[in-house]
């Protein structure tokens, strides 16, 4: 028996969580986005170093090359990461 069937959803919720996933790429990159638009604004920084973190996670989870992630995030250049972001959208 198909698990979501088991769970009792009906169609349209079935729909939505197959949405759901099917779209996580494209809300990671919207997520990036936003985040790189913080850091050019932050001031602090703590929260400037905890958000490369979070960009070299969110990188990795989009299946960018380790390489490549290495090289965007090492000098901390929110420029070259917005390029790469203008390439991905």
């Amino acid at each position: 028996m198909d698990q979501n069937a088991e769970k009792g959803y009906t169609e349209y919720q079935k729909k939505m969580i197959k949405n759901f996933y099917e779209n996580k790429d494209l809300r990671l990159i919207q997520r990036l986005g936003e985040l790189v638009s913080d850091l050019y604004l932050e001031t602090s920084e703590k929260k400037k170093e905890s958000g490369w973190k979070r960009i070299k996670k969110m990188l990795l989870d989009l299946k960018v090359h380790p390489n490549e992630v290495e090289y965007l995030t090492k000098d901390k250049n929110l420029s070259v990461l917005s390029k790469k972001l203008a390439e991905m959208f």
